[in-house]
Parts: C-alpha cells; sequence; structure tokens
C-alpha cells in the first residue's frame, strides 16, 4: 500500500482507539504511526541493500515493540500501536508481508495486488473515511482555525515526501511519469496531494499563531 492508504488508515484507527479510551493521540502522530515501518526505505538508502519489507514488517518485530510501547505509554501506547499495525495489515490485504521474520521468509497476505481496483478504493477510500471523520470528531479545526499543533504537521509532511521520493530513487522510478500513467496511480497520486494539502494548511495555521503570538497580537 502507498503512504497515502497507511496515512489515512492510521489515523482513522488510532485516532478511533484513542477517544475509545478516553486520550488524546496527537492529530499528527495519529497519521504518522501507520508511516513507521516503511522508516525502512531511510535505511535501505543509508546503508545500500535492500531491506524494505523485511524486519519492520514482521509481526515478531512490532509485535513485542506495540507490547512495550502499550506497558511504558498505556492507553496513548495502545492507540499509537493500533495506528502502527494497521501498516501489516493493509499490506497484507494488497501484497503480502513477511510475518514471521527472522523466523520464516515466508510471506503471507490476500495479494490484491497494488496498484489495483483494491488498492484503489483502500487509498481513496480511506482518505475519504478520514476527511469524514475529522469532521465530525473536530480534528479538522486543526486545519482551520488557528492553531499552534498544525506546526507538527510538518513531520507527516516530511515523512510522507522524503520516503516517497527516496523510494523512487532507490528504484529508479521516474515519479511525474509513473504518478499519472493509469487512472488508478492517478486516483492515488491525487490522494496524495490532497493529503498533502492538508498537512500544508495544518502547518500554515500553525505558523500564523506563532507569528501572531510573537508580535502580541
Amino acid at each position: 500500500m502507498f503512504l497515502l492508504g497507511h496515512s489515512c488508515w492510521s489515523y482513522l484507527l488510532s485516532r478511533a482507539t484513542s477517544r475509545q479510551l478516553k486520550v488524546d493521540l496527537p492529530l499528527y502522530v495519529a497519521f504518522l504511526s501507520g508511516t513507521l515501518p516503511d522508516f525502512d526505505i531511510y535505511s535501505q538508502t543509508l546503508m545500500g541493500y535492500p531491506m524494505h519489507h523485511t524486519y519492520t514488517h514482521s509481526l515478531l518485530v512490532l509485535g513485542p515493540l506495540s507490547l512495550g510501547l502499550a506497558y511504558r505509554f498505556h492507553q496513548l501506547g495502545v492507540a499509537f500501536s493500533i495506528g502502527l499495525l494497521s501498516h501489516l495489515l493493509t499490506d497484507a490485504i494488497v501484497g503480502s508481508i513477511p510475518l514471521l521474520l527472522p523466523i520464516s521468509t515466508t510471506e503471507v497476505g490476500l495479494g490484491l495486488g497494488i496498484p489495483s481496483l483494491s488498492d484503489t478504493v483502500l487509498e481513496v477510500g480511506g482518505l475519504a473515511v478520514a476527511l469524514i471523520y475529522m469532521f465530525f470528531n473536530g480534528d479538522w479545526k486543526q486545519l482551520s482555525h488557528s492553531n499552534r499543533e498544525g506546526l507538527k504537521l510538518s513531520v507527516p509532511l516530511f515523512v510522507v515526501v522524503s520516503l516517497t521520493l527516496l523510494f523512487a530513487g532507490d528504484n529508479n522510478l521516474h515519479l511525474i511519469s509513473i504518478a499519472f500513467s493509469r487512472k488508478a496511480l492517478t486516483a492515488i497520486s491525487a490522494g496524495h496531494i490532497i493529503l498533502l494539502g492538508m498537512f500544508a494548511i495544518g502547518i500554515l495555521q500553525g505558523l500564523r499563531t506563532t507569528h501572531r503570538k510573537r508580535h502580541g497580537q
């Protein structure tokens, strides 16, 4: 799954969990949590050999990590871990993951395809549901109102952009031409643009608030 789907589904699942547990998982963390397993792309770029979809996509690695987070941070750790583990679920739906690495290299998953109709529905549908959920739970106010917390959306924005560029570079992909080469990829690319636009609006609101406070307004 692309980072669009990972971001949106981690937001939906982790934010809904935090509300049920009556804790406040920050908006930027909810969007960020589902992208963390793809941080192996950073390591792959730095170390020079394939690491993507290996240990950070194994339940034997993320499972104990999630339990540790839940033990250390209690309800917040549980909500964060739900977002983190959503990455494995969504990747397994459209593709496959090495669920028991390092014990076994066998990959499991439904393999519905990426990009495919199923993947496109999950990616774009995840964004649509996330937007609706943000409207009803009030999270949209962090994008539409002056709010210093909006500055923190620079973190998921940087992550989505940098991971996308690094993955394209590592695989010798011409990002612009591929992004709009098929209907499915065009829809998914448009979803990424909308998501990044949301983050940018929140950041601008944060900058606006910071500027006003510095000038005593």
